[in-house]
């Protein structure tokens, strides 16, 4: 429990009128503040060792600490504009070790600065696709196909193990597991990529002589969690 200059004088207070007694005091200090039973801001020994120092400085105010560094102006505008440069760029994400390595600043200070000065705070984003009229023949195809071959065997559909559906994008250009934007707050939009990816989907096809796979140009779409 942190004391302010007010309760600490008052502890002194009680300590000086019982008599130079710790523990009295503190049990008074308890029942004026209503604190509960075991509740006390300090222990008997911690009380003396508050008045015995008061009594050597004068004052029983509490001792300012040796100091942190301030972070230089020119470090929060040099990482002001990196952040502005990354979003500006197609999927608008940064990350504070990319930022760190570009300025060769400590990634714990970047972080300090995004957060405490800037108030930036990193959102999570996920990649959505978007389906546009000219994807129908393919998805309809791949469907009367399937369809057609059920007709012929029945038990066909109970030969094939089926998984939950994984994409492989072809380029590598986006990972959305360490994917970030950082924003004062959500932006909770949908940012749509200028670029169009090709990527494979598997759906889940494993027979004894039968793999199913499919290639299609899918266009990704950006949303903010």
């Amino acid at each position: 429990m942190t004391l302010s200059l007010k309760y600490r004088a008052l502890l002194v207070k009680l300590f000086y009128k019982k008599g130079d007694c710790a523990e009295i005091p503190l049990k008074k200090f308890r029942l004026l503040k209503g604190l509960r039973s075991g509740s006390v801001p300090m222990t008997a020994f911690g009380l003396r060792k508050m008045i015995d120092k008061s009594e050597e400085l004068g004052s029983f105010d509490v001792k300012c600490g040796r100091g942190r560094k301030s972070i230089a102006s020119t470090s929060v505008e040099d990482v002001a504009t990196a952040l502005q440069e990354a979003s500006s760029r197609a999927l608008g994400t940064c990350s504070a070790r990319r930022i760190s390595r570009t300025l060769d600043i400590p990634v714990r200070k970047v972080r300090k600065i995004l957060r405490n000065i800037l108030q930036c705070y990193p959102f999570k984003i996920t990649h959505v696709q978007e389906l546009v009229p000219a994807d129908l023949p393919e998805r309809e195809a791949f469907a009367l196909q399937f369809l057609a071959r059920m007709e012929v065997d029945h038990a066909w559909t109970w030969d094939i193990l089926w998984a939950d559906e994984s994409h492989f994008h072809l380029q590598g250009s986006v990972n959305t597991q360490n994917c970030r934007i950082l924003a004062r707050e959500n932006p909770s939009k949908c940012n749509h990529c200028l670029f169009i990816l090709k990527r494979s989907l598997c759906g889940a096809g494993l027979r004894q002589h039968l793999s199913l796979a499919l290639s299609f140009l899918s266009r990704l779409v950006l949303r903010v969690l």
